[in-house]
């Protein structure tokens, strides 16, 4: 059975006790955090695998815990569900634009809680396994690495350790943010739709609906600066980008 650690920040006692349980029963670790300065307290000296982040905290609330979760090198790249009322869409975006992965609105059905959790952690783990490739050997060969870079424009990535530049400026992306802009360079062109942005960038076991997409790009293009225009809305499509 699984045994990553799931951290719940969430002052509901109700769903707390509910999402715990349900976690637990599938062989995850999990531990509460019922505010947000006991969640970031933990966090100084814990690394989750995964965090489930309410947004309405007493206290310090979920939009300022994601913002220093995200400011942390250290926590950075952990996935972060949103959990939010239905009320609270404009948080919802804010929340996506400061590096969350997904969002779940409340009421929500528990086995499509599961499904999320579980595609976020599948996305993470591939994410590690890529980040963790071994380097060459060092009595090898110095080799031609031109090819780990992709230019365009004002746009240089480095493919090798995932970072991008702008102006020569480095840029911090989320790790949905740099597939979605690989997955739109590959496509040369081509117009793509937000369902397939989501089955080649995200992967089509994750869920995440159009919103999200149209959210993760809005905030990629605010990064990109100078260069934002070279992502084109292609209205009732989707999106390209422009060579």
């Amino acid at each position: 059975m699984s045994k990553e650690q799931i951290l719940v920040i969430e002052d509901e006692q109700d769903i707390l006790s509910m999402v715990r349980l349900r976690l637990e029963s599938r062989g995850f670790v999990v531990v509460t955090a019922e505010s947000g300065e006991l969640a970031l307290r933990w966090l100084t000296e814990h690394k989750p695998d995964l965090i489930l982040l309410d947004l309405m905290l007493p206290g310090i609330n979920g939009l300022e815990v994601l913002k220093q979760i995200r400011n942390n090198r250290n926590l950075a790249k952990i996935p972060i569900l949103i959990i939010s009322a239905l009320g609270e869409e404009s948080d919802v975006v804010v929340g996506l634009e400061l590096g969350a992965d997904d969002y779940l609105s409340k009421p929500f059905n528990m086995s499509i809680l599961m499904a999320r959790v579980n595609a976020l952690l599948r996305r993470s783990q591939s994410d590690q396994k890529i980040e963790q490739k071994p380097e060459n050997k060092p009595n090898n060969k110095p080799k031609d690495d031109s090819n780990d870079f992709i230019v365009i424009g004002a746009i240089r990535i480095d493919t090798n350790r995932h970072h991008v530049f702008v102006d020569n400026q480095s840029v911090a992306l989320t790790s949905t943010e740099y597939r979605l802009l690989l997955t739109l360079i590959a496509s040369k062109g081509r117009v793509l739709t937000r369902n397939q942005l989501i089955d080649e960038a995200i992967g089509n076991e994750s869920i995440v609906t159009d919103r999200t997409i149209d959210v993760h790009l809005a905030s990629l293009r605010g990064k990109l600066g100078s260069s934002r225009a070279m992502i084109e809305t292609v209205r009732g499509v989707g999106y390209r980008f422009k060579f």
